[in-house]
């Protein structure tokens, strides 16, 4: 039982951070069920879990709907991962070795071709660039870090802002993360700290200058 709760739970999580559903869509129990070929209570349960995590809203009368973030929720969300993940990158570079390295390249690589790919490899360059973070966060070791930043790095809204960026912010990102994997390599924590306090900075200011094309876009 606690398997079929955890796929519906799993499928539906990947389907909102995606953007299968949009913001402020209800999200209906019976026809959800009914799409996974489930029953409605690990639907419910699964639905239930995501209102934690904040990817969905649970209003009175109104059901659970697809959460719909404001600009305060970007703020906020931004705010939280240049206090936490920076952190985090310093505990994975001390902790990670070369093996940490060397997976994070692979990702870094796959950023790359999906940056010469074109607005038809924006799909890699998001894959690419959620490996790379959690990556950094599985190895820092901290069950607490993870459950905190996992699902702010998912957050929708910003997993689809990366078809409003141009190549040249695309590569801009890149770099920084080339410069992450030089301090793992280095096993130098302060490196990997300030790097990813300047990679979350710039990719907040990224967004918010492009906020308007978002818009126009949801």
């Amino acid at each position: 039982m606690q398997n079929v709760k955890d796929k519906a739970y799993e499928v539906l999580r990947q389907r909102l951070i995606g953007g299968h559903y949009r913001p402020g869509e209800q999200l209906k129990e019976e026809p959800i069920a009914r799409d996974l070929g489930l029953s409605r209570t690990p639907v419910r349960n699964a639905l239930h879990r995501l209102v934690e995590d904040g990817l969905a809203t649970d209003g009175l009368g109104q059901g659970i709907r697809v959460s719909e973030w404001s600009d305060w929720d970007v703020e906020e969300t931004f705010q939280l991962r240049m206090l936490l993940e920076p952190y985090a990158s310093f505990l994975a570079a001390t902790r990670g070795g070369e093996g940490l390295a060397d997976e994070l390249e692979v990702s870094n690589q796959r950023m790359e071709a999906g940056i010469a790919a074109g607005l038809e490899g924006i799909a890699e360059v998001q894959s690419a660039n959620r490996d790379f973070h959690h990556a950094l966060i599985e190895a820092s070791g901290s069950p607490r870090l993870k459950t905190m930043l996992a699902t702010m790095i998912d957050m929708p809204i910003i997993k689809r802002s990366f078809y409003i960026y141009t190549p040249e912010e695309l590569v801009q990102s890149l770099h920084h993360h080339r410069d992450l994997v030089i301090a793992v390599r280095a096993r130098d924590g302060e490196l990997a700290r300030h790097v990813m306090q300047l990679h979350l900075r710039m990719s907040y200011h990224r967004f918010m200058k492009h906020r308007g094309e978002y818009r126009k876009d949801a």
